[in-house]
Formats: C-alpha cells, structure tokens, sequence
C-alpha cells in the first residue's frame, strides 16, 4: 500500500529550501580533515554535466550491466527522470538505468557529486563500474528510501575525464509504482550542487570573514569540549532560530547532551566553506556533527549531516535560518523501554508565525502511508504546497506537524510502543516547543494510505486530544496486524456522543489498487446509519498515487480550517485595506536574501511567496507553473473572468493566455523565458481589458520576427521590460526569480497608475 511519490519532471528539489538536511556525508574531499578546518577553495573547475536525458532501461537484474562496456542498444529507449515509468506498473523488482555522458578532463582534481535525484524504492548506483553509492536496501530485507534525495560524492578514481563515462542505476520497486521519478539530475561541483540543489548562488567570503568565521567555529567546539552551555550561547545572535530551536531551546538540548555525556561533548565542522551568496548573506556551508558517550559507550547525538549556518556579519554570531520547514526530534524514553531514542518529526509553520510572535495557531498532524517516512513530505515540495493554501486559498494557517511512522500503522506493538511516544511524548514537545493551540477543538489529524487509518485510530483513541480527522485513499479496512480495530467496525462501538464531537472528511478514487474506495462507501454508510454528519468522496477516475489525493488537500485541510474557525479560532489581524495595487513598503524587508522595497511590496500584495524557510532565492530560474500562478493572482485581483480549474495553469489555459506545445502539453516544468513571459503578460492584461499599445519594433536590436518580438517591444512600451545594456531583449535567456520580481513591481506600478478596480 505505498503511498506513491509525486512523479513529476519539475526539478522540484532545486527549490528545497537550504535547511533541509542533506545526506551528502563529507566525503567531497579528504577525509582527514582536521575538526573546524575551513577547507580552503582552490581554483577548481566547475563542473555541470546535466544526466537528464536519454538513458537505456531493462527489467530484471544482473551484476553484468554495471559494466561499462555492455552492449545496451537492445534495451529500451527511455528519458530520465521518468515520471511515473509503466514498466514498473505490474512489476515488483528490479530494472537498470543506463546513462553515458562525457566529462570534461578540467574535471579532474574537482570534488564532484553525482545528483541522482528521487529513486523509488531502493537503488545501487554505479560510475564506470564503481559503486559510488546506495539507498535503502534490496531483497531479503528490503527497505523503502523513495522519499530521499540521492547524492552520491563521486570516488576520484572512478570518472574519465575526457572521455565517455556510464551511470549504471540498479533499482528495487518494493510495489505500486516505480524507478527513477525526479531530479535534478547531473554530476556537480560542490558549488553547482549549492546552486542546483539548495538554490544557494554565492561565491567564497574574503580571508578575513573567513578567518573571523573560523574563530567562531573554534569557540563553539571549544564551549561543548567544556561542557559550557552557556559559553556556546554567546556564539548565538539574540534573536537566533534554527530549524525550530531558540536559544533557550537550544541551551535545554546541549544541557541534556553534555549531561548524558559526562560533561563534555565533540563538535565537529568538516569540510567547511565560507559564503557570501549573491544578497549579501554570510552563509557557512560545513558537515557539522556533535558527539559523545551514552551510558558509556559512544553516541551521535547528531549524526554528521550538511548544513547551511547563517550568521551576522556585524557581531559575528550565528543568526539560525528561521526556516519554516525544517526536521525535529523528539528524544523519546517511552518508544523503546530502557533505551533513549531519536523520532524524527517534519515541522512546518505558516507564513504568519514569526511575524505575528504573540498568536497561537491551531495544529494538524500528517500521517504517511506505509513504506513511507516523515522526509517524505520534502519530494513534494508540501510547505510549499501548504504555503499555497493559506495565502492563495485563504484557509486558516495552521502548524503541521509530519511524525514519523515507519511501517508501524501509527500502533503499539511488542518491540516498539509507537503510539505511547506520540501521544505522551511527540504530542506534548510540539505544545511545549511551539506556539500552539493546546485543546483539543485546535488539533487535528490528516493520513494518506496507512495514515488515513492512523488518523481515525488516533482520532477515536484519543477524543481528548483531537477533534478533526481527514483521510486520502486511508485503508479504512485493514489494520495492518496491528490489533488495532479498523475504523469501519469501531464506527459501529463507539459511542454517538463521542463521534459526533470530531468532525470528518475522507476519500478515495474508484479504481484503488486496494480497494480503499469500498472502505470509504462502508465507513459512510454506517456513520450515516448513525447520524454523524460527514464529508465522503469517491472520486471516479484514479488509482492509489498521489495523483488521486495530492491535487485535493484543499478540501482535507479546508475541513480542518472550517473546523477551527467554527470553534472560535481567532486569527492574525489581515493588513490593512488600502488602494488594491499600493502598499506601505513598510517594515522589515521579506527576504534577507532580496531585501529590495519592491519585493517586500510585492509579499505585502499577496504576488509572490518566498520559501518556507524565509528565503526568495532569486538567481533560481522561473517555471512557466510559477508564472502562471503569479498572473492568476494578478487577474484574480482585477476580477479578471478567469474560469475556475483545477490550478492556475488549467485556468490561463482555458482561456489562451497559457498555451501548450504542439502536443497539447502545457511543460509546466519548464523554465520560462524572457520572452515567453512578455508575451503571456501581455496576453494577460489583455484578457483583463487593459491592453498594452504597441511598442517599436526596433526597441531592441536583436528582434527579428521571432514569436515574442511584438510583446517584448509592447512591454518595453510600457516600461515593464527594460533590456539589457547592450540594447537587446534576450527573449530565449531564462528568467530568474529576481527578473520575476522587477517585471511584476513595474506591472504593479502600471495598474496602480491605471487605477485598477478594488479586488
């Protein structure tokens, strides 16, 4: 019952905010690096060598097509990454990826990453024949790692430079669908990676900030070998917020590790790198990792993992990321009895919640389905996702807290008291540590697949706790060997008074591979049989994948939201009214890294959302899914007759704005350029009355009667699009998220002169 990835082209991951750990385990460069060490930046060659592409596939499973002189031309021609690949639709086990790719000879001497993006379930990756890397595991004992991204540090003797290479890809499909779904895709440079993976465009600080900053990070090594919390502190920027933690939470962790430790503790910064991104950040890119001894033995009481610092050039201490989708964990001393450890849970907090610092907000717990685990959110990219929903949808912005599960069915079982943990553990860190709603009216639980069994167990388990329960394709039905009763008999037990105190939505689509949609039809039936008013659907196309649950978590959270409002919420005081297209400009910038007034207006008119760690990333290209979001508002906001849709692009679609390829795909993954948004602008504001004149064809030198010539001299016109100094327009350059902003602040100045209609 695997609930299914998000398989799509878009190089998704590119845009994970910089917070989300990676797994790149400081092997990017000598081993020995000293602790604290700043590694220092030759003149290494940059390296971008793009694996999207063409690749060769087989079924089945031989050690053979490792090697790089196979003779592959009989398998199949196929394009990677292969969103939904159908060869694994009715195959469980094993099929080979084969790519070849030429690396420039500067390459040698680089430290190289091979970015193989998503791979479902388990993969074996091979360079010429030499394992580089692997994730989850394979038959007997097969483990399920879809949801992480592979990032392999490539050996040195392993590549050709100058020369034909082979990327041979083993992969294990444990059920459902399968194979190589997302990217990127490449091998990189350590810098590229930052670009391509993180978003992070920055060059190396001068040798004084780095001198500085390696002071820095010798204090703090210093402070935790004392076992001196508060010495460490000082380290810490007063308003410091890191993945969740303050610094009184911080201060509580550290004290609880040094005192598990005997007093001291071993921090240790590998392969360290001193940043400046393109805004002005002083950022820290290092494999940072803390240990010690437990019970005297060794411990990781962090285990070794990449991770961007961000600190304060004035005071030279470490600001934290204020990141807003970032992994926690709770040390739980319940889960296994005499033993401590770790359950990772993935916070996210709304786009309100540092700015609004004296409101509480309610809480929705996310179960994952079977085979699946709390990261497994990050693929999808959901906080941006969530973002969505309470800006551009208007629901009520909540926390949401994403445990967890393993395969565990959200239950107790002999070697490991799940259940226990989170409800006398996991649940009250969350109250303590965040800014929650704590009663039970404010809580509320969402599943996908095996979590929509979760949520109604736990939500019917614990009524005290939860209040509001939301199952996608949930197994209704079956309980997973857990003991646990299924929610289509506990309907039938518990008592009226108490179901009638929850509020319920929950679906499936027609053909499930499970058969879950008989289970909402069984489920529904009998809560009418009862009179418990609910909300059930089946849809009538589509299987068990995200496909069927993923485009309609508007409808599972606008319960909760509903809900919540319905119960009293009380909700962080909305701006101002003010002219539909002024705004104050007021205030602390949006984005540290683009702290221009014009962007922060921009936020402030609800057009464009950074990442959830508080981040704009503006070297980061525009896909034509991003633009036609960003029109859509602006239409929505003129009272623009658009049609309702499914998303924004199906709604610029219907009506021409946004049109496809010659084969009716819309290629909302790709990149957009500076053309193609000249001319979906001002097909745009025609749609909306409010045509632009046209411009002089000769307003850039380099138009020559391409496709996007009259919009790019009508925009020009305008004074929305200014070229470049050397006269020219560039209408096939990709445009980047800054160039974005600049064109939508000029489109906002231009209506707001044209004194556009009140939205």
């Amino acid at each position: 019952m695997t609930s299914t990835p998000l398989r799509s082209a878009a190089r998704a991951v590119a845009h994970r905010p910089p917070f989300a750990l990676a797994l790149v385990l400081a092997l990017l460069a000598p081993l020995l690096t000293p602790a604290n060490a700043l590694a220092q930046t030759p003149d290494a060659a940059r390296v971008e060598v793009d694996l999207e592409g063409p690749a060769r596939f087989q079924l089945g499973d031989d050690p053979a097509w490792a090697d790089p002189d196979l003779d592959d031309g009989d398998w199949d021609a196929v394009e990677v990454p292969y969103n939904n690949h159908p060869a694994f639709d009715d195959h469980d086990g094993f099929g080979w990826y084969r790519v070849s790719f030429d690396l420039p000879a500067e390459a040698d001497g680089a430290n190289l990453v091979a970015a193989l993006g998503f791979v479902d379930d388990a993969d074996e990756a091979y360079l010429n024949g030499v394992l580089i890397g692997r994730s989850g595991s394979f038959p007997p004992n097969a483990n399920s790692q879809w949801f992480e991204q592979r990032l392999y540090p490539v050996p040195a003797d392993a590549p050709v430079y100058g020369g034909r290479n082979v990327l041979a890809l083993r992969v294990y499909d444990l059920s459902g669908a399968g194979g190589w779904y997302q990217g990127p895709l490449g091998i990189y440079s350590k810098d590229v990676l930052r670009e391509r993976v993180y978003g992070i465009d920055a060059e190396p600080a001068d040798a004084a900030t780095t001198t500085a900053v390696d002071r820095l990070l010798r204090r703090q090594r210093a402070a935790l070998a004392a076992g001196d919390v508060e010495l460490y502190l000082d380290t810490l920027h007063e308003d410091y917020v890191h993945d969740g933690h303050d610094r009184d939470r911080q201060a509580r962790r550290l004290q609880r590790w040094v005192d598990d430790s005997g007093g001291r503790l071993e921090l240790r910064d590998t392969e360290v790198e001193v940043l400046v991104d393109v805004d002005g950040r002083l950022l820290v890119d290092t494999n940072r990792a803390v240990t010690g001894t437990r019970d005297g033995a060794p411990h990781d009481f962090r285990e070794r993992q990449q991770e961007f610092l961000v600190l304060d050039p004035d005071t030279m201490t470490e600001l934290g990321n204020r990141s807003r989708f970032f992994r926690d964990t709770v040390e739980s001393e319940l889960e296994v009895p005499g033993e401590v450890r770790d359950r990772e849970y993935v916070v996210y907090l709304p786009p309100s919640y540092y700015t609004a610092d004296e409101h509480d907000f309610p809480v929705v717990y996310l179960l994952h389905g079977i085979n699946g685990g709390s990261r497994e959110w990050e693929p999808r990219d959901f906080g941006a996702r969530l973002d969505a929903l309470y800006t551009d949808d208007g629901l009520a912005e909540s926390i949401v807290v994403m445990p967890d599960g393993e395969s565990l069915w959200y239950s107790d079982w002999d070697h490991t008291r799940w259940r226990t943990m989170f409800v006398e553990e996991l649940v009250p860190q969350v109250d303590a540590e965040y800014r929650t709603l704590d009663q039970r009216e404010f809580r509320g639980l969402s599943g996908v697949s095996m979590g929509g069994f979760g949520a109604f167990s736990l939500g019917w388990s614990f009524p005290e706790l939860f209040s509001s329960i939301a199952s996608h394709m949930g197994s209704l039905t079956f309980a997973g060997g857990s003991g646990n009763p299924t929610p289509v008999n506990l309907v039938q037990d518990l008592d009226a008074d108490l179901l009638d105190s929850s509020t319920y939505f929950f679906d499936a689509c027609e053909d499930d591979d499970y058969n879950f949609d008989n289970g909402v039809r069984t489920l529904s039936s009998r809560m009418t049989e009862r009179g418990i008013e609910h909300t059930a659907v089946v849809y009538a196309e589509g299987r068990h994948n995200d496909d069927c649950w993923l485009p309609r978590i508007a409808d599972s959270f606008g319960m909760h939201s509903a809900h919540v409002r319905a119960n009293g919420l009380v909700e962080p005081a909305p701006p101002a009214a003010q002219r539909p297209w002024a705004c104050t400009g007021a205030g602390d910038v949006a984005f540290a890294d683009d702290p221009r007034v014009e962007l922060t207006c921009l936020v402030e008119l609800g057009l464009v959302a950074g990442y959830p760690d508080g981040t704009y990333r503006p070297a980061l290209p525009v896909s034509r899914q991003q633009v036609a979001a960003v029109l859509t508002r602006v239409l929505d906001r003129l009272e623009a007759p658009l049609p309702a849709g499914p998303s924004p692009a199906a709604r610029l679609h219907d009506v021409g704005i946004l049109q496809g390829t010659t084969d009716g795909d819309l290629a909302l993954a790709r990149s957009i350029t500076r053309g193609q948004l000249a001319s979906l602008v001002s097909r745009a504001l025609a749609f909306a009355d409010l045509p632009l004149e046209a411009g002089d064809p000769d307003a850039f030198r380099d138009l020559s009667g391409g496709s996007h010539d009259d919009a790019l001299a009508a925009l020009h016109a305008a004074e929305l699009l200014a070229g470049y100094p050397d006269g020219t327009a560039r209408a096939g350059t990709t445009l980047n998220r800054h160039q974005l902003a600049t064109v939508l602040a000029r489109l906002v100045d231009h209506l707001d002169a044209l004194d556009a209609p009140d939205a």
